[in-house]
């Protein structure tokens, strides 16, 4: 099978490798689709993967082509999605259900090979079943769809609420997609107008970020999803008394407040909540499986989100497309096989 394998940063290579072999309580994922998220670019580019080679890919679906012994054989040829950390059922998340904030996990795609590959063998409890309905493509749009819809549900959006999201990428146009499935009056901010092109075409109200430093607080819930001090000071001078700030973006440094904005929140009592992965088979949520059935209703247009698509053997045009921040852009992704 082809794997495109990460030997060092900046070094990956589309390279073959035998079928893996199944373990206890594994499945062989033919893998459809995998998307190529901007965390990727910062692995192969920048700061590498925690070891090296590494397959990276971790937002992917695919088609369920054989089971080890100890697998429910009815699982063969369903489609599914899969959530990419590996948790280690043993820390105090773990017990509780919250395996989006275990201590000790492994992650496809970092720690672990992912799917930038043609076939992975991926445990049965990380599987999310995906309707047939669901094309393979949109299928693999189930991790960001997941983060995405993880933050949204902590807005605490109702009927007619006015939320803003502070960021055009692929997570942040998802949150503005579910937060006006939610009856949120959404609108998303970018810094330039080319960037603001997809939230327009998805028929978002839209408008430049800088201006939220000068309007007064006119939002009831405010979504960062870039992870800049600018941004994270943005957002708190838009909200309004009692609104909800739900901190999305991850930071690339340090972020410092000034007095004047850091005294906005106290005076106005904004509640600022923190957001991280997403809920998987938790006690009280499922975001993979809302997800899913999301996609499978299709109220929600995931498929506008894909801008691109490329096969593995185009990878160098997949990365320059990646990096080119001169293209506006929301999820490139790979696929391997279209028919899954």
């Amino acid at each position: 099978m082809k794997i495109l394998n990460l030997h060092g940063v900046g070094d990956i290579r589309l390279e073959e490798r035998d079928i893996p072999e199944l373990s206890t309580g594994e499945v062989l994922l033919k893998i459809g689709a995998c998307g190529i998220c901007s965390s990727d670019e910062a692995r192969i580019f920048e700061t590498g993967t925690y070891h090296f080679p590494t397959v990276p890919g971790h937002e992917f679906a695919g088609t369920i082509v054989d089971a080890a012994d100890d697998v429910d054989k009815s699982l063969l040829g369903r489609k599914a999605s899969v959530f990419p950390l590996l948790p280690c059922m043993e820390c105090d998340s773990c017990r509780k259900h919250e395996y989006e904030t275990c201590s000790n996990y492994k992650y496809f795609g970092s720690r672990n090979d992912g799917a930038y590959a043609e076939y992975l063998a991926v445990p049965v409890w990380n599987l999310n079943l995906i309707d047939d309905c669901v094309d393979i493509k949109v299928a693999a749009l189930s991790e960001p769809a997941a983060v995405a819809l993880h933050a949204a549900k902590k807005g605490k959006i109702s009927q007619g609420s006015d939320v803003a999201v502070i960021g055009t990428g692929a997570i942040g146009l998802m949150i503005a997609c579910f937060a006006r499935n939610m009856g949120g009056n959404v609108t998303v901010f970018g810094r330039r107008q080319s960037s603001l092109a997809p939230a327009e075409e998805l028929g978002f109200k839209i408008g430049n970020s800088s201006d939220l430093e000068s309007q007064d607080p006119a939002f009831d819930c405010v979504f960062e999803a870039v992870g800049t001090n600018q941004a994270m000071c943005q957002a708190i001078l838009a909200a309004r008394p009692g609104a909800v700030i739900v901190a999305v973006g991850n930071p690339h440094g340090d972020l410092e407040l000034q007095k004047d904005v850091y005294w906005k929140i106290l005076r106005r009592q904004i509640i600022l909540v923190g957001t991280w992965n997403s809920s998987f088979k938790g006690d009280l949520e499922d975001d993979w499986k809302d997800a899913a059935k999301l996609m499978a209703e299709g109220d929600i247009p995931f498929a506008k989100l894909i801008t691109r698509t490329f096969t593995l053997d185009e990878y160098r045009e997949a990365f320059g497309f990646l990096r080119d921040k001169s293209v506006s852009k929301s999820r490139g992704m790979f696929v391997m096989d279209d028919e899954s």
